[in-house]
Formats: structure tokens, sequence, C-alpha cells
């Protein structure tokens, strides 16, 4: 009995192994290596897949081709060179676009990220590119906002997800969700919110495109020591593919073409700290 047992522990760790090597033999080999960092798997495809909302000018918004472009944009196809690979964007909505580093739909996300406490639980951040004012904008002829005591009770058009979306909640402030920047500008404009806090670079780019709104809104007031720092977020973990673009973002600050992109789109040097 003893023999016949052993010869079936023999033919079962035969089969055992002919079936690894038949496996293998299908594609199931050590050099797939599931394991590999984010990295790695960028320079195996050519290619780093950048999610961006597309409708943010002049972050990111699309020419009358369909071709993607703002400041965001060339900023990405700047890291991508200095990575030695090509950029490819996926538009996504704004509320959807980290949910898609999650999933995997992007290796990362270029569109004006806020690095923000919450944010860094959950995902790895670059070093800023960009910093963003933090102002509170009203329409002229409103002067009940003047302060940052004047805001409970009052309403404001922004992403649910947003930066600032917390804090406005802890001040009894009401958001009422928008998808794109100019939406929120138009709801201020038509009286369905009592305020909205549009970065400078937006507002400059909104009034370029509609001159005759200007002196419609005015700033009541820069909430200090609210400065945002702009990032480039990255899984939790890829250290690699985070060092990689932190060097690029430093060469590229060096020769001056972070100051470059910001004078060229956002009529000003924001690659640097306002405060």
């Amino acid at each position: 009995m003893i023999k016949n047992n052993i010869k079936k522990i023999t033919a079962i760790l035969t089969a055992s192994i002919l079936l690894i090597t038949g496996l293998t033999g299908c594609g199931v080999s050590a050099s797939a290596s599931p394991n590999e960092d984010q990295l790695a798997k960028i320079k195996a495809a050519g290619k780093i897949v950048v999610g961006i909302e597309g409708t943010y000018p002049p972050f990111t918004y699309h020419e009358d081709d369909g071709s993607p472009a703002g400041i965001d944009v060339e900023l990405a196809e700047k890291i991508a060179e200095k990575l030695g690979v090509d950029v490819e964007f996926v538009d996504g909505a704004w509320d959807s676009l980290l949910i898609g580093i999650d999933s995997g739909r992007f290796d990362t996300v270029i569109n004006c990220v806020g690095i923000t406490e919450e944010r860094k639980q959950k995902y790895d951040f670059s070093d800023p590119y960009y910093y963003e004012a933090w102002q509170i904008v009203t329409r002229s002829d409103d002067d009940s906002i003047n302060s940052e005591d004047d805001l409970k009770g009052k309403t404001i058009a922004t992403n649910i997800t947003s930066a600032h979306a917390t804090w406005y909640q802890e001040r009894g402030v009401e958001i009422a969700g928008i998808d794109t920047g100019d939406e929120a500008i138009e709801m201020l404009l038509s009286g369905r919110v009592d305020f909205i806090d549009c970065p400078v670079p937006v507002m400059n780019t909104y009034y370029e495109a509609h001159p005759d709104v200007q002196d419609k809104l005015k700033v009541s007031f820069v909430v200090k020591g609210g400065e945002i720092p702009k990032g480039i977020p990255v899984r939790k973990g890829e250290t690699r593919l985070l060092e990689e673009i932190n060097k690029a973002l430093s060469e590229l600050r060096a020769d001056g073409t972070l100051k470059e992109l910001s004078e060229k789109y956002l009529n000003g040097d924001y690659s640097v700290s306002q405060e």
C-alpha cells in the first residue's frame, strides 16, 4: 500500500510539473512580471496615459480640430519627452479623473490637481509646479460678501470634489455642483449662486472670450494663507515613477520652461508661490 501511495504522489507531482510547464508555454512566464512598477510598464508600453478634463482653459481644453491644448497638456508632453515615451491624453469628467488612476485607466492626471492633505492620504504627489491664489468672486453689484465671515448661508458653484469643498461646508456654505469653470461663471452671472472661487488665469481666459462681462464681476477678497499648490498624482508606492516626474519638473524649472509656460498661458509667473 505504501508503494502504491508513493506512486500516486509521484504521478501527481509529475502532472503538476507538466501543467506548469504547459502554462508557461501558453504565455504565463516569468517575463510577464505582474509585479513590475508603473514606470516599467510605461516604458514597456512606450507611452504614458494622462487623464485630463479637456474643458478647463487655460489648463486643459481642445482646439477647433479637437486636439488637446493648454498649459497642462504642454507640460505633460514635456514630461513624457523627459521619460523617453509618447503621451496619450484621455478625457474625463473632473469628478472621475482621480478614480481613473485607481482603476488603471490613467497612469496619472495632469489637470491642475490641488495637493491637499486629504488627497495625500490616497495618492503620492509630485513637487508643485503651479500655485493658485484662492480668490472669492461675486457679481459687481453684490456688496454682501467682503470676508470669510460673510460666506455663511451663501451658495457657491464649484465641483463637489474641489480642494475647497470641505472648507466651505464647515462654514455653512451650500454647494451647487458644476462640471466646468464656464458653467460656474454663468451660474454666478445669472444669479443662481452667490459666489465662485475661480482662479485668476481661468477668469482672464473667460474675459478674453466674453469681454462684455468683465465689469459684471469682481474679486471680493482673497483667502489669506489659502494658496493651493498644484501637483501630479500617482498611485501610492509608485516611487520610481514619482522620482522621474520630479526629476523632469526640476529640469523644466531650472531651464525656465515652467516659467515660460505659465507666462504663455496664465499671463504671469505662477510657477512659484505668490505668498
